[in-house]
């Protein structure tokens, strides 16, 4: 019997776990969760969902264990994977915002800048990405790695410092710690096993994947826009319409009225929609989307 194509995809357990499935639901899978088995099931017999914390997923990616899987850019630069980032998914813990990496230290410290972490103890999940900051300061230190949340660390003065994930920044005012620096920006990222990506079939499977999930993602930053404007009003409309797409304008039976259809950036509509108002339009309802494919 001929082996079926199967498409093993690393999802996180832990704090990126809710965004991505929010994600699949809005690209229009059904999704199962177990919490007792640490299972998590879609409605595509083609594709088999296996769970692991989103930093041991980019070693499972690169070593073939899984085909495809979501996890922190940060954590790819950390390990120097070699695998095929495709798409950035852009969100946090329970933000549909790209989180930060921040050196912190207690709001007491007399540390006022990174050359006073002489010698100090840091605590951080990225140990390489450290180092290598550390060192472009000429800064000697001791990396202490840790996979659990390392405020509490520094607040006990276990730790001297951290290097950080922060999202909300509430983790940070909890444990009264300040910032001293920012390294950089990290979000997830949907990233492939590189002999994975030379599969015709399981590259086709894949690209569909990125594309509604990617898709899904752009939804959550705009929105649909319809409204009615008479014949004469169109032209104006034109001019506070977004530039990059045309409207779909219909003509509505026996008037001289017009159906418009566009979409445009949730922050946009916020000045379209009363200026729309302000020349005469009616009608306007402003409706969510699932899906975007640019």
């Amino acid at each position: 019997m001929k082996q079926k194509n199967k498409l093993k995809f690393g999802l996180p357990w832990e704090y990126l776990r809710e965004g991505a499935i929010e994600l699949l639901k809005k690209a229009g899978y059904e999704v199962k969760v177990d919490e007792y088995s640490y299972h998590i099931e879609i409605d595509d017999p083609e594709i088999d969902c296996i769970t692991s914390r989103a930093k041991e997923l980019v070693s499972l990616v690169v070593r073939g264990v899984v085909d495809i899987g979501i996890t922190e850019k940060v954590f790819i630069l950390d390990n120097k994977a070699k695998v095929v980032e495709l798409i950035d998914l852009d969100y946090g813990y329970k933000t549909w915002k790209a989180a930060k990496i921040v050196l912190a230290v207690p709001e007491n410290s007399k540390v006022k800048s990174v050359n006073d972490l002489e010698n100090k103890k840091i605590a951080t999940w990225v140990p390489e990405i450290a180092k290598d900051y550390f060192k472009k300061h000429k800064i000697k230190v001791g990396i202490e790695l840790t996979n659990l949340p390392t405020e509490p660390k520094c607040a006990a003065n276990i730790v001297d410092g951290v290097i950080e994930f922060v999202n909300t920044g509430n983790s940070l005012r909890k444990f009264h710690l300040k910032v001293l620096d920012t390294l950089t920006e990290t979000s997830p990222w949907l990233i492939v096993n590189k002999e994975t990506w030379k599969n015709k079939w399981k590259r086709k499977k894949i690209e569909n994947l990125a594309m509604l999930l990617k898709g899904a993602r752009l939804a959550l930053e705009y929105s649909g826009l319809m409204f009615h404007a008479s014949n004469k009003m169109v032209k104006e409309v034109l001019k506070i319409l977004p530039s990059l797409k045309k409207p779909t304008i219909t003509r509505l039976e026996k008037e001289n009225w017009f159906d418009i259809l566009t979409v445009a950036k949730k922050k946009e509509l916020r000045k379209i929609i009363p200026k729309l108002k302000k020349i005469g339009c009616t009608d306007i309802v402003e409706f969510p989307l699932n899906k975007v494919v640019i």
